[in-house]
Parts: C-alpha cells; structure tokens; sequence
C-alpha cells in the first residue's frame, strides 16, 4: 500500500479516540505516530498492560501488537491470566519467540501456522476491524482475563 495512503487510513481510524474516551476507559498514548500506537490500559486494581502496534502496511496488512510491560520492556513472560479461553497466549510465537495475541486482526494471529488459512483480506473492510475497533477489542480482552 502507498504509505500516504496508509498514514491517512491510519490516522483516520485513530480520530475517534479523543480526550474524552482515553479518560473514560483508562487509555493512556504514549505514541501515536504512523505507523507506531503505543498505549496502556490502566484501571485501578489490576495490572496495567502496554501494548505497541506496528502499523506499517495498515490496512493492508493487520497491526503486529508486541506485549510490553507499564515501562515499557517487551514482555517475555505473561502473569497468570484469568479462567477462560483468553486472546493473550504464552507462546512462544514462532517468529517472535515471545508471548503474543491471538486474535483475528492482529498480524501474529494470522502468520501463525494454526490461523494461517484465516485471511486478513476476509476482515479489514469490515467495520469491526478499524484500528479503533481492534484497539477496543484487546482492551475488552485485557478487561476479562488480565489480572
């Protein structure tokens, strides 16, 4: 994809996250330049997970999201998670060697070789799958299984 092309798609798909819904829901950007969205989730009471999105092909290709921890360092290992199927996998990811997400619309879900008949191209017109809408869909996993 043209990265002009990329960077307005980008930015467009990030506009709705103003002010007002950071605060609501405990967001805090810490990056917010194409390609790169780096943010926390924070509530009170549980541990507060940073995560980077490497946006370089959006939208043709998914968000690759590396797990970090509140300042920052990747993290190699998850804390133990809540009971239930969660979107957080231990892993080892086989290119990263790292824990990862496993979810439609993050790029790790679809390059690993259990999802790789599952293609980005069925989902990213659809409008579960902006930016915007992958960002909430990890945070709605954070909520449920993150301690």
């Amino acid at each position: 994809m043209n990265s002009q092309a990329a960077k307005a798609l980008f930015d467009a798909s990030l506009a709705p996250l103003d002010s007002r819904v950071l605060v609501g829901r405990g967001w805090v950007i810490h990056e917010r330049t194409f390609p790169l969205l780096e943010m926390s989730f924070r509530d009170p009471g549980r541990q507060e997970l940073r995560l980077r999105l490497g946006c370089d092909d959006w939208n043709d290709t998914p968000p690759s999201v590396t797990l970090l921890a509140p300042g920052g360092s990747v993290l190699t290992r998850l804390p133990e998670q809540r009971s239930g199927p969660t979107i957080f996998n231990s892993g080892p990811h086989p290119r990263t060697g790292r824990p990862f997400v496993c979810m439609v619309g993050v790029h790790e879900y679809h390059e690993h070789s259990s999802h790789v008949g599952d293609f980005w191209s069925n989902y990213k017109a659809l409008d579960n799958y902006t930016l915007g809408n992958i960002v909430e869909q990890l945070w709605h996993g954070w909520r449920r299984f993150w301690p």
